[in-house]
């Protein structure tokens, strides 16, 4: 049996997500608001008595190329029990998430992955990459520091309260972009556990804030005090200038050796900025960000586009073959405007709903992706518009986890 829970059912409900990822979390820890809203889009498979599978959709914002912004179904909180692995739970309960979404007018769903080989086959393709990065303090210099504007550590009460509006104001410009509601500021925001000492800082322009960073500072400085490290767990910024204030403060604090940050966008101007761009250190790339289509017109129709053109895409979907995802779709758009509906026209691109959730935001020229044998195409330089039509000015940046 599955079905969504009860604010009764709230603490087995996590305490199957501590079974599925292998940890123990302090029930009192837990923010109630995050956890507590939304209980219709949670569902839980039963055993008996017993829950032993979560998921849940929150309900997020996605601002797409262009500025455009659309509701999605935001899966979370997915978990199968260790002994009920290999029975179809997980696949039952991504329809059902699915299914909600499109009862809702979602466009999309989007998620965050735990590992990389679950969410292909539901469809779900990778649609914003990061990068994790490191800079040693000492070897780190900027070609042209900014001068203008005043950096300002606050505490944590002041920050979450300037921290939203600027976040909103963001969000509403980056393509990929994904919304925090108002119980992530109480909540997950900064999780207590992924930094032990916290620090805010806000750069302010002439009065109004224009960017803050999350960080904490290591407490294992070994032999030497200053070998401590500043882990950044949070920046947002308006403009070049305010992000290049930021990480110009979080390079040069005292009693520290290295600056990290764990998911930065691919196009960061940072090693731009520096006199030696090397030294931003890329230590890892990985996706983040995951998209799958629901509904392809609305989807397609509302985002802009690099060029003025018109593509037909056969576009196949395994887990929705009668619909969803699945048909031949007619996009016509440009830089003001798209419109999409279905068509009986010859196909230009033929693709899967996994591989189209890549393209939405512009995250992979589609040529890179039919070299991989994930795209055929179907009438000769259809490629070729497609790298032209789904170009994006920024690489999508979700920046929110959920």
């Amino acid at each position: 049996m599955q079905r969504p829970i009860s604010i009764d059912e709230l603490a087995a409900f996590k305490r199957n997500d501590d079974y599925g990822f292998g940890v123990r979390q302090d029930q009192r820890d837990l923010d109630p608001g995050w956890a507590e809203t939304e209980l219709d889009r949670t569902i839980a498979v039963f055993d008996g008595d017993e829950i032993v599978g979560t998921g849940r959709n929150y309900s997020l914002d996605l601002t797409l190329p262009g500025g455009a912004v659309v509701p999605t179904a935001a899966v979370s909180w997915i978990a199968v029990r260790p002994t009920h692995r290999r029975r179809g739970i997980l696949r039952s309960m991504m329809t059902h998430l699915l299914e909600d979404g499109a009862r809702r007018g979602d466009p999309a769903s989007i998620l965050t992955a735990s590992e990389g080989a679950i969410y292909g086959r539901f469809g779900y393709g990778v649609a914003s990459r990061v990068l994790a990065i490191e800079l040693e303090r000492h070897a780190v210099e900027f070609a042209a520091p900014v001068t203008r504007g005043r950096l300002r550590l606050v505490e944590p009460e002041e920050g979450v309260k300037v921290a939203p509006e600027l976040f909103a104001r963001v969000h509403a410009t980056r393509n990929g972009a994904v919304s925090r509601p108002p119980v992530w500021w109480a909540g997950p925001w900064v999780p207590k556990d992924s930094i032990k000492h916290r620090f805010d800082v806000v750069y302010e322009v002439d009065g109004r804030v224009e960017g803050y960073a999350v960080y904490g500072i290591s407490d294992e400085s070994g032999p030497e005090f200053d070998a401590r490290t500043v882990s950044v767990q949070d920046l947002v910024a308006t403009t070049p200038d305010a992000e290049a204030a930021l990480w110009q403060y979080l390079c040069d604090i005292d009693l520290t050796r290295k600056t990290v940050h764990g998911w930065v966008p691919e196009d960061i101007e940072l090693p731009w900025r520096m006199r030696d761009s090397r030294q931003m250190r890329t230590v890892e790339l990985h996706d983040w960000l995951w998209l799958r289509p629901i509904d392809v017109p609305a989807l397609l129709g509302a985002r802009r586009y690099g060029s003025s053109d018109t593509l037909v895409l056969q576009v196949h979907d395994s887990m929705r073959a009668d619909g969803g995802a699945a048909g031949r779709f007619l996009v016509e758009g440009g830089p003001d405007g798209a419109r999409c509906e279905r068509t009986d026209r010859a196909a230009d691109l033929e693709l899967d709903a996994a591989v189209l959730g890549s393209l939405v935001l512009g995250t992979l020229p589609a040529t890179t992706v039919a070299r991989a044998g994930r795209i055929e195409e179907a009438r000769p330089g259809a490629l070729g518009i497609a790298d032209r039509f789904f170009a994006a000015e920024r690489a999508p940046y979700n920046f929110t986890w959920f």
